[in-house]
């Protein structure tokens, strides 16, 4: 049944998330053809302050990609349970913890694809500005090297990257769900208990970031007598906040599951 309510939420939901990530890798690759045509016509007045423009348009449309991915699905996931659509999900011959686990991978794989077509879109962008600047192939990879020499664990920090993207995106999503979840207690205000919530769970995760990154010892970095690699660091930093993420993400779904047994207010 599972299989069943996967396939009715990526029908339902693919037209919203796909359009973002079409427009993000639009926006990358309409800022690749400005940074290689920029040469050409660099003594252009009109075209410096429409570079200009549009790198403010790009920044803004990245975050507001992904603000309005995860917007679209918290929606879906409060009005498909919480609202009166509730008393038709919760109706269906199926079990609570089904409902949930179809909205979580769903909403998961729909923001790690955002997580993605940003990275690809930045990435399009970096070749047009390595294009703009005329760099030849053997300074660039002389570069690459000197970098992944500052890093020492380049293998091991690549990896920690795209497990702490992978843990990152799933945290966004489940505790937006667990807020949305625990706002639907209040009999009324329903959208103000949810917001509360997350501003909580915001003002900790800010405290836990903080203590990872100072029980990490990157810190340590600002110290002239510093010796340890930098890559070992920042792998070990990252890897401290994947697990982190990873356990805050399963007491979050565990949460949505027991509440949304125990107790609903639907409108």
């Amino acid at each position: 049944m599972l299989t069943k309510l996967l396939k009715h939420e990526f029908i339902a939901t693919w037209k919203v998330p796909a359009a973002l990530d079409a427009i993000l890798i639009g926006l990358g690759i309409l800022a690749h053809l400005m940074l290689r045509a920029a040469p050409f016509v660099r003594d252009s007045m009109g075209f410096v302050v429409l570079m200009i423009l549009f790198i403010g348009v790009y920044y803004i449309g990245i975050i507001a990609a992904n603000i309005v991915t995860l917007g679209f699905l918290v929606m879906r996931y409060y009005k498909n349970l919480y609202t009166s659509e509730g008393y038709l999900t919760f109706t269906l011959p199926v079990s609570t913890e089904s409902i949930i686990n179809a909205k979580v991978i769903s909403g998961f794989l729909w923001m790690l694809l955002s997580v993605i077509s940003t990275v690809l879109s930045v990435l399009i962008t970096l070749t047009g500005v390595i294009g703009m600047a005329d760099v030849p192939y053997e300074e660039l990879m002389e570069a690459a090297d000197g970098f992944m020499d500052i890093l020492r664990e380049g293998q091991s920090v690549i990896a920690a990257i795209i497990l702490v993207g992978i843990a990152t995106s799933l945290y966004s999503v489940l505790s937006l769900y667990f807020s949305v979840t625990v706002g639907q207690l209040w009999e009324k205000h329903k959208i103000l208990g949810a917001v509360l919530c997350y501003i909580g769970i915001y003002i900790l995760n800010l405290i836990i970031t903080q203590g990872t990154i100072i029980t990490s010892g990157m810190y340590s970095i600002m110290d002239e007598n510093y010796d340890r690699e930098f890559g070992r660091l920042y792998a070990g930093m990252l890897n401290r906040s994947t697990i982190i993420s990873a356990v805050l993400s399963i007491a979050f779904y565990a949460a949505c599951i027991i509440i949304s047994k125990r107790k609903v207010n639907l409108d």
